[in-house]
């Protein structure tokens, strides 16, 4: 019998990531005073943002447009359908899509271009909000992941992303502009969910504190296995949802709509 395959780095950072977004959620859907939720949770969508943009996967598999569509619906159907907010799981393909393409840029025009793209995802802000789930939030977050991939990539002595798609830039370039991605990313976000929330000042504060220590640990993400290796029925747990982090949320969110709009009693 072949011996179990360990627990991946993504794995522990996709099962945080799901935690944070059930405590987001039962916040939002079932609890009246929520800030305390609603600050952890805020947590929950860098992380995936961030794993999209550091994955070198091109595929959008079908999955994330029928269930964001759905999703979208639902959340429409529980407001009456007088909003319609579009599901994170289409901001997630269309950043799948756009992704070779702003790698190529980056990697080819190396720091012009990564000011041009900053800039331009600051200057849409007010208005891609209103088209996409986490607006340019999301975008910034990614591009951070796709210069942490880069950044490691560089580093590493296989080669493969050089060799596959040209001559990356210097790591000592790679290494700033992953840092100042990161810290428009964690600036952006922060000072959008603060307008979108109104956090008094110990939610903002704690805020802030999160979105730091998550920006840390991210900066310090290397895709491979851990070095912490839990038993194994906990080892399968996390597997498990690491493979199916975003069935899990669909599912989840999908499962609160309906409770509430079935019986909203329990509505915060």
């Amino acid at each position: 019998m072949p011996a179990p395959k360990a627990v991946d780095n993504t794995d522990w950072l996709k099962t945080v990531a799901i935690i944070l977004v059930s405590v987001d959620h039962i916040g939002y859907f079932f609890i009246a005073d929520d800030q305390w939720w609603s600050t952890f949770g805020r947590l929950a969508a860098p992380v995936f943002f961030f794993l999209l943009g550091y994955s070198n996967s091109r595929k959008v598999p079908l999955n994330w447009i029928w269930l964001g569509i759905s999703l979208t619906l639902l959340d429409s159907w529980n407001a009456d359908w007088t909003s319609m907010s579009p599901n994170i799981l289409l901001s997630l393909a269309l950043i799948r899509l756009a992704r070779p393409y702003v790698q190529t840029l980056v990697r080819h025009r190396g720091f012009p271009a990564f000011v041009l793209i900053v800039s331009a995802l600051i200057l849409v802000l007010p208005i891609a909000g209103t088209i996409v789930e986490y607006g340019s939030e999301g975008w910034l977050w990614a591009l951070f992941g796709l210069y942490q991939r880069m950044y490691n990539d560089s580093r590493s002595d296989s080669g493969v992303t050089g060799a596959t798609q040209g001559p990356a830039p210097k790591t000592g370039n790679l290494g700033l502009m992953r840092l100042l991605a990161c810290l428009a990313a964690a600036v952006i976000y922060v000072w959008q969910e603060q307008m979108e929330f109104l956090f008094s000042q110990v939610y903002f504060t704690a805020l802030i504190i999160g979105v730091g220590a998550l920006s840390l640990s991210l900066c310090l993400f290397l895709r491979g296995p851990s070095r912490i290796q839990p038993p194994e029925p906990i080892a399968i747990a996390l597997r498990f949802i690491g493979r199916h982090t975003l069935e899990i949320y669909a599912i989840q969110l999908a499962g609160f709509e309906l409770t509430i709009k079935f019986i909203p009693s329990l509505a915060a």
